[in-house]
């Protein structure tokens, strides 16, 4: 069985969306074993948004396990605004090339985004969630998206890192959260061949 990781590693070096606090792996010595502090944005790396990252009632933990896993679609594209025609599965990866840029200042600069059309479409065909390349699925300083999507109980990925490693259109996806009462998790987001 063949995974592919689709999940940024996260340290101190980790470049955070603009003006999201500063992430903070602190050792700890106690004792004879080692115990460290983690401190960060739920937004930071690859992560998962709930309902509840903009107000609507559903929480990370209000999900069942199942709700992350699935049947994928995988869209490679190079539009800059997202939108495709494509049989959608329980799950869409768009793969835009954005990864490329991760670590660097224009990753969260003029990055492709989807369009209400393509958004409104999700909804129509039932989707559980969508995982996308990008530092969001919104155009820069807006939201529409996140609430078209959200509102209608899709979960979204973001910060996916999915650069040169998915050549197939379909795969059995896992996009794992932490158990956690808030509106967003860090996540690790793999897919195997199907």
């Amino acid at each position: 069985m063949t995974f592919i990781d689709l999940t940024h590693i996260i340290d101190n070096d980790i470049k955070e969306f603009p003006e999201d606090p500063k992430t903070e792996i602190k050792r700890l010595n106690i004792d004879d074993c080692v115990l460290s502090s983690y401190s960060t944005s739920l937004h930071t790396g690859t992560h998962i948004d709930s309902p509840f990252h903009y107000f609507y009632d559903k929480k990370i933990s209000d999900y069942s396990v199942d709700s992350f896993i699935g049947i994928t679609t995988v869209i490679n594209t190079s539009q800059k605004i997202i939108n495709s025609t494509e049989n959608l599965e329980e799950i869409v990866i768009i793969n835009t090339g954005n990864s490329k840029y991760w670590g660097k200042d224009e990753y969260f600069m003029d990055y492709p985004y989807l369009s209400i059309d393509f958004a409104k479409r999700l909804v129509s065909e039932n989707v559980k969630g969508v995982a996308i390349d990008t530092c969001s699925v919104d155009k820069i300083g807006e939201n529409k998206i996140h609430n078209i999507l959200l509102e209608n109980n899709i979960w979204i990925a973001e910060n996916i890192n999915s650069y040169g490693k998915l050549n197939d259109k379909k795969y059995k996806g896992y996009f794992i959260p932490i158990k956690i009462k808030a509106e967003a998790s860090q996540i690790r987001a793999f897919v195997k061949r199907i």
